[in-house]
């Protein structure tokens, strides 16, 4: 039987920072849920962190919702941390040349101490 693709967000606040935990796909058939929780929570906090250790795959509709979110962060001044890529969500941020784009950490400590200098 065919799953349909789910995403499932799961919100905390980490020191400044709003973390969200993804776990499943980022796809054209969850891009629209996926876009308005981050444009959601993204005008409550300053600091907006994606946890990707849950993301299988991300597809175009994925990425455009990214980096729209990323554009959006720019024009609020607020920041946007991605951490905990999978070797496949890294190799099509780097396949589309947006690794640079993004700001990517390895962990959740990672972002806490780039968002706390003064903590690190």
């Amino acid at each position: 039987m065919n799953r349909p693709h789910s995403i499932k967000i799961s919100m905390r606040r980490v020191a400044e920072a709003t973390v969200l935990d993804l776990e499943g796909e980022i796809d054209v058939s969850t891009a629209t849920i996926f876009r308005s929780k981050l444009f959601e929570t993204l005008t409550q906090t300053s600091r907006l962190a994606l946890n990707m250790s849950g993301v299988r795959y991300v597809d175009s509709a994925g990425i455009a919702t990214l980096v729209e979110i990323q554009m959006k962060a720019q024009q609020l001044e607020k920041s946007l941390a991605l951490f905990g890529l999978s070797t496949r969500v890294h190799d099509v941020l780097k396949l589309t040349r947006l690794l640079r784009y993004f700001q990517i950490f390895d962990n959740e400590e990672q972002v806490i101490a780039e968002h706390n200098p003064s903590h690190g």
